[in-house]
């Protein structure tokens, strides 16, 4: 599996076109139980998505 098929992969689970939407889908839903479940396992690469987001904006 290509690195870009695994990516539209990610995007289709979240419903979203490109990565813009998915980031505005994960701030938009944070009780979402998909996003939930994201941010727990970029934990695991200790990757917080909260602080990451913070720095782009």
């Amino acid at each position: 599996m290509s690195k870009e098929s695994k990516a539209n992969d990610l995007l289709n689970y979240f419903n979203v076109g490109n990565h813009q939407e998915l980031m505005e889908y994960i701030r938009d839903n944070p009780d979402d139980i998909k996003v939930i479940e994201l941010k727990e396992l970029l934990t695991l690469f200790d990757i917080d998505f909260d602080s990451e987001v913070d720095k782009d904006e």
